[in-house]
């Protein structure tokens, strides 16, 4: 029997309706907002801003929340509310001093090809950099595109190399001042040293002090880690969290704190040395592969400037997030950007209809309005922008 026009359009609206849902993620114990929390299905997933919100689109009802150090969450878009409220994973065991690191970590390495690409392969992309200067922001950039990677991980076998990344700019959004007060560019990361600070690092060995705990009944590991003395000058320190089902390294995150750090020259007369910084990164397992990748990853860095007469002190903030999605999919990435560039002076038209349909990563209340304030036409900054009025 055929159906009237009026009917097929009716089953096209519920076979490919979305739900929708704009809310907010706090800590359970002190009610404070929580970033970087994951929300995902099989389908589709986003991540929470620094206020904690996030919007989420899916023709699926089903929800996961998860963060690092936090108990996963499921729900569903029926049940949702306006506020959620994640739970810190109670560890099951007092930390103790590990005895079989050595064993544990080579059954890390055992499975390396089992659980990561250790191959080239495609995923889409989306990157955003913030730049505080002495608190406060002076710049935004938003980066949407496609992404090939030679490897996910580095063994004895494969060498980084200048070419490892491939870029497709898709879309940006960006706008900020190019100097500060004292006359000074602060020069952002490039896409090949950015997705290579990306990258999880061996913490273990005799110049670290480790402690192992277990939670979610057995099935995860976290291994922390301190830097001993013998570091001289830096202090290292983080967790690894291991599944103990495969031995998969689902979370990395490490706080670096660089002590009596010599500065280096800049050009006139400028000087400036890192302080400190942190990296958290985030890895999932695919239905599709068994492969895990890099879901998310935040890299903030600290920096101290100074000129030759010791007549200003400036502190910069640089924090870049990285979420992933369609890993390992079938699509062509044509390169159209160099990967050795200042990410800040990239130049690429901005798409308001794309920007304003994004929600992988919402810009927050902070954020909305250095917009509009570097936008007026008062402001005496120069400014860099590509986003139009």
């Amino acid at each position: 029997m055929k159906l009237p026009v009026f009917a097929l359009f009716l089953f096209s609206l519920f076979g490919y309706s979305q739900n929708s849902k704009t809310a907010i993620v706090l800590d359970n114990a002190d009610n404070s907002p929580l970033e970087f929390v994951g929300i995902y299905n099989g389908k589709d997933h986003t991540m929470t801003n620094a206020d904690g919100r996030f919007q989420f689109s899916s023709s699926s009802d089903s929800i996961t929340f998860y963060r690092a150090g936090y108990d996963k969450l499921y729900t569903t878009f029926k049940k949702i509310k306006d506020t959620i409220f994640l739970n810190k994973s109670v560890l099951e065991l007092n930390e103790v001093t590990v005895t079989n690191e050595k064993t544990l970590w080579q059954k890390v390495g055992d499975s390396v090809k089992s659980n990561y690409p250790i191959y080239p392969y495609k995923e889409i992309f989306l990157l955003r950099g913030v730049l505080r200067y002495n608190g406060e922001i002076t710049r935004i950039q938003d980066i949407q595109g496609k992404l090939e990677r030679r490897t996910l991980l580095y063994t004895n076998e494969i060498d980084p190399d200048k070419k490892d990344f491939k870029v497709e700019l898709t879309n940006m959004r960006k706008v900020g001042l190019v100097k500060d007060e004292n006359d000074v560019y602060f020069i952002f990361e490039s896409f090949h040293s950015l997705f290579m600070n990306l990258i999880p690092v061996n913490a273990t060995g005799d110049n670290f002090d480790l402690t192992e705990s277990t939670f979610d009944n057995g099935k995860k590991i976290n291994i922390n880690f301190q830097s001993k003395p013998t570091i001289e000058n830096e202090d290292f320190s983080g967790h690894y969290i291991i599944n103990t089902e495969n031995y998969a390294m689902e979370q990395f995150k490490m706080s670096v704190v660089l002590k009596n750090k010599p500065f280096q020259e800049s050009g006139k007369k400028i000087k400036f040395r890192t302080v400190s910084f942190d990296k958290e990164i985030s890895l999932s397992k695919s239905s599709n592969t068994s492969k895990y990748y890099i879901t998310s990853a935040k890299y903030d860095v600290k920096v101290e400037l100074t000129d030759d007469e010791k007549s200003f002190t400036s502190f910069y903030d640089i924090s870049f997030i990285l979420t992933t999605s369609d890993n390992e999919g079938d699509f062509d990435v044509k390169k159209n950007v160099s990967t050795s560039k200042d990410l800040f002076k990239i130049n690429y038209p901005y798409d308001q209809s794309y920007w304003n349909a994004q929600n992988q990563l919402l810009l927050t209340d902070e954020m909305l309005d250095f917009i509009e304030k570097v936008q007026d036409p008062s402001n005496e900054f120069k400014v860099r922008s590509n986003i139009k009025n």
